[in-house]
């Protein structure tokens, strides 16, 4: 017995449950505040047939694919330079440090320890 093809019953209904989670990846790369707002993105229900020689049977492939977009680029500044053994070194700017204004980091020190202040009650 055959049944009526539509795109609901294709596959035990895998074709539009492939397209549903097609389009929940589309709504969910919309809903990401780190992607561009206002670009378009896709979802794509693609059918395949191809026929037999007789031209009375087919294979199908179904597939979806998505077009969405990418999360917009970070920007940070760092400071470059060398450190005593003239390796390459980097460290991120944090809000509000000066340029020239060096971490206080144990290397740093001679005997490799970092002194505390005790403040008097």
């Amino acid at each position: 017995m055959s049944v009526l093809l539509t795109v609901e019953s294709l596959a035990g209904g895998g074709a539009v449950e492939r397209l549903h989670k097609a389009l929940q990846e589309v709504l969910e790369n919309i809903l990401d505040p780190n992607t561009p707002a206002k670009k378009p993105r896709k979802a794509v229900l693609e059918l395949i047939i191809k026929p037999n020689e007789q031209r009375n049977m087919g294979e199908m492939t179904i597939s979806t694919k998505t077009t969405l977009c990418a999360p917009e680029p970070i920007e940070t500044s760092i400071f470059i330079d060398t450190d005593k053994k003239g390796k390459a070194v980097a460290s991120e700017r944090v809000s509000g440090e000066s340029p020239g204004q060096q971490p206080l980091m144990e290397e740093m020190h001679p005997d490799g320890k970092i002194a505390t202040i005790q403040r008097r009650a």
